[in-house]
């Protein structure tokens, strides 16, 4: 082979070498990457600096519908209940519903006083301080054949006045030609069952009126009149009240004041709330009435 050839090929120049494709694909993936993290990181402030620099809003602000306007409260209602709803039970229209005394104990005392029958004040028992009574006693002079006779009467009740029984005795008593008791004795038990104004009892009088045995019940009431068998001049009265039966229990206690608390009065209440200078006028609703007149 010639020497110029092989020289010649010596000389000639080498090409520039080439970069591989991939490098530049991986180049740009890696600062792709770096971009997007600078541009999303910090709550994305770069990219909406870079948005808002070119005059792009890239967010822009969501808009919220104006809240609901709350609903305007409504006044509280008011309802003032009937005073007859809340007060205790009249004592007057317990008659009405329980068989109770409609005199006190003192009073029907007074009653029997003003008759003639002079009964001792209402005071406590000696046996018991709880026990209340008044009583009267009256013997007579024994004649030439036969026995002496007497007359005892008692009244019984509590503090409060309520009475719980009352008693007569009567040992040979005088009759008239008819054989029915003197007027004089007879006045006791006419006081004693006009007074509680139980009318149901009519035929009671008419029997101790004739010196003849009866017993009534009714309503919680027990009047008996009756002759002893082993003393047929003695004879005994007694007129009691006993609520024995649950319906009769629950209806006294309903009644009864001590579960009741005093309940204000209406009158008072109003005028606390004006000024003295304005007059309330009364109440037409309010329960004097019915206390006055029940039922």
């Amino acid at each position: 082979m010639p020497d110029n050839s092989s020289s010649a090929y010596a000389k000639q120049p080498l090409g520039k070498p080439r970069v591989p494709v991939v490098f530049w694909l991986l180049l740009t993936i890696s600062l792709s990457l770096i971009m997007g993290t600078v541009l999303l990181s910090n709550d994305m402030k770069h990219l909406k600096t870079v948005g808002h620099y070119f005059g792009y809003d890239l967010f822009p602000p969501e808009v919220r519908p104006p809240p609901k306007a709350l609903p305007r409260p409504k006044p509280p209602v008011t309802f003032t209940l009937p005073v007859h709803l809340i007060e205790p039970p009249a004592a007057q229209t317990a008659s009405t519903f329980l068989r109770t005394w409609r005199i006190s104990g003192a009073a029907m005392c007074a009653a029997l006083r003003d008759a003639g029958i002079e009964t001792s004040d209402w005071a406590a028992a000696s046996f018991n301080a709880d026990t209340f009574e008044c009583f009267f006693e009256h013997s007579g002079k024994r004649q030439k054949d036969q026995l002496p006779n007497s007359i005892f009467v008692i009244v019984r009740g509590d503090a409060a006045g309520t009475i719980n029984n009352m008693r007569v005795k009567i040992i040979n008593p005088e009759t008239d030609q008819n054989g029915q008791l003197d007027p004089g004795i007879l006045q006791i038990f006419q006081i004693m069952l006009r007074q509680p104004q139980w009318l149901d009892f009519h035929e009671t009088l008419d029997a101790i009126k004739n010196l003849k045995d009866i017993k009534e019940d009714g309503f919680g009431a027990s009047i008996s009149f009756t002759r002893e068998v082993l003393n047929p001049g003695n004879y005994n009265f007694t007129l009691s009240l006993d609520a024995t039966s649950g319906p009769q229990k629950r209806t006294r206690n309903y009644f009864s004041s001590k579960i009741w608390l005093p309940s204000p009065d209406p009158a008072a209440e109003i005028g606390s709330e004006q000024p003295e200078s304005v007059s309330t006028p009364p109440d037409p609703e309010a329960p004097a009435e019915s206390r006055e007149h029940p039922h």
